[in-house]
């Protein structure tokens, strides 16, 4: 995969630092490059490109409410038999629970940005 990442993303380093945040539809993967660290979420169904470009307009259109921080995308990779791969910027996670009402606060600032754009 990281020879992929290279060519695809035009870096020259491309290491693994292992998988983090995986769940029962992708495989998450963390790489280190030249330009920081970036995140790989990896999904070898037929469809994966379509759900994951329809993952960058999703995380596109929260980021531009400057409401809640979203990890910003960088590209849509395909790895050939190894799937297609969402590549975005790594965001280190911590416990959530202290942040619940700041992140509900955030939620609720993002639903009234989605108002506005009606009025």
């Amino acid at each position: 995969m990281e020879s992929k990442l290279k060519a695809a993303l035009g870096l020259s380093k491309v290491k693994s630092r292992g998988t983090r945040g995986g769940g029962c539809i992708s495989e998450g993967n963390v790489f280190e490059t030249e330009k920081g660290m970036i995140f790989a979420k990896v999904n070898k169904d037929n469809e994966a490109s379509l759900m994951f470009d329809g993952e960058v307009a999703g995380l596109t259109a929260i980021d531009e409410t400057d409401t809640v921080r979203v990890p910003k995308p960088i590209k849509v990779v395909n790895l050939n038999t190894a799937g297609v791969a969402l590549v975005m910027e790594y965001i280190e996670m911590h416990g959530l629970s202290k942040y619940a009402e700041t992140l509900g606060e955030q939620l609720a600032r993002m639903h009234l940005f989605n108002a506005s754009l009606k009025t």
